[in-house]
């Protein structure tokens, strides 16, 4: 006698489904969680990359910062306005350089920097700014290179210290026009609300009086 085969009933499918799909959304929530995870991450990299970049850049270029008394457009300047609320500073100072001679433009040793912000398409963040002119007081007409260095901000700040008050505009107290602060500092504000701050030394404060700026590099003996 041939025994009967004994197939699987309703409920034995209906509990194997069940199971089959809760262990189908855990294993989707895991990898929507590393997807997400993924994604905070990369932005996060993103956010501190470019923070680093704009500190580094700017630490450095306001280092070269010069001024003289024979030249006004020499002179560094900073104004804090305000954006949606944001506070929003335009920087603008003369420095010292190494020409960028691959560049296909005049090699210059002297330019004059712009740092501005722009409140960007969404209206809830800036956009930071770098403008640079070569050749500034020769009257070349040299067209100026303007790049985005920073978005996604809450903030860009600068304060500027002039032995004994830290001013958030410069000139500051009624000094001379170019005359240069001791030293800056700078503060990003991320999307998140971090803080990043920096303070630069400048190493030519105290010396406009000795810079005479013509706008020509000077002649090389042969």
């Amino acid at each position: 006698m041939i025994p009967k085969r004994r197939g699987f009933t309703l409920v034995e499918v209906l509990l194997t489904l069940a199971v089959l799909s809760v262990v189908l959304l855990l294993l989707l929530s895991a990898f929507t969680g590393t997807g997400r995870a993924r994604e905070v991450l990369s932005s996060r990299s993103k956010e501190f990359r470019q923070v680093r970049l704009v500190m580094d850049r700017l630490g450095t270029e306001i280092q070269g910062a010069i001024a003289s008394p024979h030249r006004e457009d020499s002179a560094l300047t900073c104004r804090e306005d305000q954006f949606s609320g944001k506070p929003a500073a335009t920087l603008v100072f003369t420095a010292l350089r190494e020409p960028e001679s691959e560049s296909g433009r005049p090699p210059s040793d002297v330019v004059k920097v712009r740092y501005f912000p722009r409140l960007a398409k969404d209206g809830t963040s800036l956009e930071l700014h770098r403008e640079q002119s070569d050749l500034p007081f020769v009257g070349s007409r040299i067209p100026s290179r303007e790049a985005l260095v920073a978005e996604g901000l809450q903030g860009f700040r600068v304060e500027l210290y002039d032995g004994t008050t830290w001013h958030r505009e410069w000139p500051g107290g009624g000094g001379q026009k170019t005359r240069l602060p001791k030293k800056m500092a700078f503060e990003l504000k991320g999307m998140r609300g971090e803080t990043y701050r920096r303070e630069v030394p400048l190493p030519l404060a105290g010396q406009e009086t000795e810079l005479i700026l013509s706008g020509r590099r000077p002649a090389v003996s042969p």
